[in-house]
């Protein structure tokens, strides 16, 4: 019982029963509802305890009393004074067995008090858990919706959520906070949170600056969500799923004569950008005449490049000799 029907309430309720006979069996045979409103009010005694242990050594008659004849608002009005709008609603979604804490009671006390209507409906619908309301605490309260909170399985998810739109609204001039709660909001069933914010990294509309400051006839630099989304389509490659990585500044793309995708990454201490790789249509190997004259381009423009003819010929000479196995 201890693990299982009463948790934590357990102990509290055999000691108020040793002294007010009758009390467990109530809580026993009392509604979900009633026996959350229980659970609450020996939340509310187990705190003060903790704070003035000297003074509650012995639990006082009334609660004995509010607990076997009074009604789900009596008992909360005993335990908190004031009983918020809403607050016996939570409880009654909470089910037949306690909470995992008591201080959980108190946090849906405080929730009921602040009148969060955005927070209230996020939880509204399914059961009330403490890792429900553990995740909603840590969830940005401008995403507090039943779609985040049922797609969200821990806090540390919840603030890597928070995390990841504040990227997005870096990077996306529309993404205000309305538009992204109405998105959350508007979510079908069968959708998830990450397809949420691809949409919005599809239309990032602030990207660093590119490596190409101006296009010519040879190379056009991408500059635009847009412009890469068509850059993908048309050489049916991945570039489409490393759009956040542009946004991020972890990469930029040029098209080169029509032929290829010259992909540029950033060097560290702001040194700027150097030539990666080259793309053919489906990441195919490009010919070596457009590979070698893409790069004479980037040397002409001062965009550096990984040096492929470093060792000389006898080097080359030597690796093929030895067969010796290449790792990179």
């Amino acid at each position: 019982m201890r693990d299982g029907l009463l948790g934590w309430s357990t102990d509290m309720l055999v000691r108020l029963d040793d002294e007010c006979p009758g009390v467990l069996g109530r809580v026993l045979t009392a509604s979900a509802g009633r026996r959350q409103a229980i659970f609450a009010a020996l939340a509310v005694q187990s705190d003060m305890s903790a704070a003035y242990p000297a003074s509650y050594d012995l639990f006082p008659v009334a609660l004995a009393d509010v607990i076997r004849h009074g009604r789900v608002r009596d008992i909360l009005r005993h335990a908190f004074a004031t009983v918020p709008e809403g607050l016996p609603g939570l409880l009654s979604r909470v089910g037949e067995r306690p909470l995992p804490r008591p201080q959980d009671y108190l946090s849906l006390h405080r929730l009921a008090t602040s009148g969060s209507i955005r927070s209230l409906d996020a939880l509204r619908g399914d059961r009330i858990s403490g890792r429900k309301l553990d995740v909603l605490a840590a969830l940005d309260p401008r995403w507090h919706h039943a779609n985040a909170l049922t797609r969200l399985d821990t806090p540390a998810e919840a603030m890597r959520f928070n995390a990841a739109l504040e990227f997005v609204q870096s990077v996306c001039s529309r993404a205000d906070d309305e538009v992204v709660a109405a998105a959350i909001a508007a979510m079908a069933p069968s959708s998830t949170l990450p397809r949420v914010l691809d949409r919005f990294v599809r239309r990032a509309d602030r990207l660093p600056a590119h490596p190409i400051r101006v296009a010519d006839n040879e190379l056009r630099p991408l500059t635009t969500m847009k412009e890469y989304l068509e850059a993908a389509r048309r050489y049916r490659n991945c570039l489409s799923s490393k759009l956040d990585h542009v946004a991020a500044g972890r990469l930029a793309v040029a098209e080169f004569r029509g032929e290829a995708l010259l992909e540029f990454r950033p060097l560290t201490a702001d040194a700027g950008w150097m030539l990666w790789q080259v793309h053919g249509h489906c990441n195919s190997p490009v010919a070596i005449s457009t590979y070698e004259a893409a790069e004479q381009k980037c040397d002409l423009l001062g965009i550096p490049r990984i040096n492929e003819a470093a060792g000389g010929s006898r080097w080359r000479s030597f690796r093929s000799f030895s067969r010796a196995m290449d790792w990179d």
